[in-house]
C-alpha cells in the first residue's frame, strides 16, 4: 500500500470513528423520555412487527414502509431502552459520512470527498434529526451507499456483481425506508428503457443500471405483495398520498401548501374556521381507500377551483424543501437562517454545475449523469406535495457526488 492509500485509509477512520462518537454525544445530549416527531408511529410498527403483524387487518393503513421498523423490531423484541434505540442512528450517520467519501473520492480526490461526507455529518437537517428515532439518518446512509456502489458498478469495464447487489440492496432498502422513492424507481426505469433502446454507444451501461433498477425492485417485491393483499391495488407504495395533496393544494386564505397533522385540524383555530375540521371529522376516519379517495377528490376540486393558488403552493413548497419557510398560520423557526447560510451556497454551487454539465456534457460521466436524474426525479416529485428540509437532505450525498465532479474539473477561480 502506497502512503497516499494508507494516509486515505487513516483518514476514513478518522471519519467515520469521529461522525460516530459526534452522534452518540449528540444523542445523549438530545435524549428525553418522551417520543416526539414521527417517533411514536415508528415504534408503533416495529412493536406490531415483534407480534407477526404490520398494520391491524380492520384498519391496513400503510402510512410508511417497513425499513425503519424492520431495524427497530429486534432492539424491541430485547427490550432495549429508548435511548438504546436512538443510539443506532450514530452508526448509520458514521456510515453515510464514510459511503459519501468513498463515492466521490475516484472523481475528485481526498479534500472533495473529504467536504461533502462532512457536509453529510454535519448539515443541521440531520444533526437534528439523528438524535431522534426518525428516517432521515438511515435514508441518507442508503442514499450514500447506493452512490458508492452504483458509480462503482458503471465505471467499471464489465458487470461486477458486488458493487450490483449493493448498489441494489442500498436502493432497496431505502424504498422500503421512505416510500416515496419507489415512484423516483418506477420513473427511472422508464427512462432507462428508453435510453437502452435509443443509445447504443451506452447500452452497455444503461444496461447494467437497468439491471440495479431490476433488483432494487426485487427487493421491494414483498413489500408490494403485502400493500395489494391489504388495499388491493397494484404498485401501492403507501396510503397516504391523497392527505399530502390534500393539503398541497388547500389555497385558503394564510394557506401555502403547508402540511398539517390530525391534531392541529382539531385544535388551531385557523383551520376549524377555514373548515379543515368539519372536512377531516366527516372524511378522514372512513376506511383507508375510501379516505383516500375522499381526499383525493377534494384536492383535484381545490386545483380546479384555484390552479393559480395551487402552482403558488408549488413555488413556497420548493423554498420549503431548500430552507423550511414559508409555513401556513406559524411563525418561522430560527433554523431557518442556519438552513439558508449553508443551502444557500449549496444551492449556488448546484446552479454553477448544471450550467457547467450543460455546456460539458459530453464529458459528464454517465453514472454522474444518471445520479443527477434520480435527483431530480426525487426533487420534482417532492415539490408537488408538502415538504420539509429534511426531505432535501437525504439526497445529499448525490448532490454532493455531482457537484465534486463537476466543478472542480470544468471551474477554475483565480484571486488577483
Amino acid at each position: 500500500m502506497s502512503p497516499t492509500e494508507s494516509s486515505t485509509r487513516r483518514l476514513e477512520r478518522l471519519l467515520f470513528c469521529g461522525t460516530l462518537v459526534l452522534y452518540v454525544v449528540v444523542t445523549f445530549l438530545a435524549h428525553r423520555p418522551d417520543l416526539i416527531w414521527d417517533e411514536g408511529r415508528y415504534l408503533w410498527f416495529a412493536e406490531n412487527l415483534t407480534q407477526g403483524f404490520y398494520v391491524p387487518p380492520d384498519q391496513p393503513d400503510l402510512l410508511n414502509g417497513p425499513g425503519y421498523p424492520l431495524v427497530l423490531a429486534p432492539l424491541v423484541a430485547m427490550k432495549v431502552p429508548l435511548l438504546g434505540m436512538r443510539l443506532l442512528n450514530a452508526l448509520f450517520m458514521a456510515l453515510a459520512a464514510w459511503f459519501s467519501f468513498r463515492a466521490v473520492l475516484p472523481y475528485a480526490g481526498r479534500r472533495w470527498a473529504l467536504g461533502v461526507a462532512l457536509v453529510t455529518a454535519l448539515h443541521p437537517n440531520l444533526v437534528r434529526t439523528a438524535p431522534y428515532l426518525m428516517t432521515e439518518a438511515l435514508a441518507v446512509c442508503c442514499v450514500a451507499g447506493f452512490a458508492w456502489a452504483f458509480t462503482a458498478a458503471l465505471r467499471a469495464e464489465k458487470w461486477r456483481w458486488g458493487p450490483v447487489l449493493g448498489a441494489a440492496l442500498a436502493f432497496g432498502w431505502l424504498i422500503l425506508a421512505r416510500v416515496f422513492f419507489g415512484n423516483v424507481l418506477m420513473a427511472a426505469t422508464a427512462f432507462l428503457l428508453v435510453g437502452v433502446a435509443l443509445w447504443k454507444s451506452l447500452r452497455g451501461k444503461l444496461l447494467r443500471a437497468l439491471g440495479v433498477m431490476a433488483l432494487t425492485f426485487v427487493v421491494c417485491i414483498p413489500w408490494l405483495a403485502y400493500t395489494k393483499s391489504k388495499t388491493g391495488d397494484t404498485l401501492c407504495w403507501s396510503t397516504n398520498g391523497g392527505e399530502l395533496l390534500y393539503w398541497a393544494t388547500s389555497t385558503r386564505e394564510g394557506e401555502n401548501g403547508h402540511w398539517f397533522s390530525e391534531e392541529d385540524v382539531e385544535v388551531m383555530p385557523q383551520l376549524i374556521a377555514s373548515g379543515h375540521r368539519d372536512f377531516y371529522r366527516a372524511n378522514f376516519h372512513l376506511p383507508v381507500k375510501e379516505r383516500e379517495a375522499a381526499l383525493k377528490k377534494k384536492a383535484m376540486e381545490n386545483l380546479r377551483a384555484n390552479p393559480k393558488g395551487v402552482v403558488k403552493n408549488w413555488i413556497s413548497n420548493w423554498c420549503r424543501l431548500l430552507f423550511g419557510f414559508p409555513r401556513s398560520y406559524l411563525p418561522e423557526e430560527l433554523v431557518t437562517i442556519v438552513l439558508v447560510l449553508v443551502n444557500g451556497p449549496i444551492l449556488l454551487l448546484v446552479l454553477a454545475a448544471i450550467a457547467l454539465s450543460v455546456k460539458y456534457w459530453r464529458v459528464i460521466p454517465l453514472e454522474i449523469g444518471l445520479l443527477a436524474g434520480l435527483t431530480f426525479i426525487y426533487l420534482g416529485g417532492t415539490s408537488l406535495l408538502p415538504g420539509l428540509p429534511r426531505y432535501t437532505v437525504v439526497v445529499w450525498p448525490w448532490i454532493g457526488l455531482g457537484l465534486a465532479a463537476v466543478i472542480p474539473r470544468h471551474l477554475r477561480l483565480r484571486v488577483e
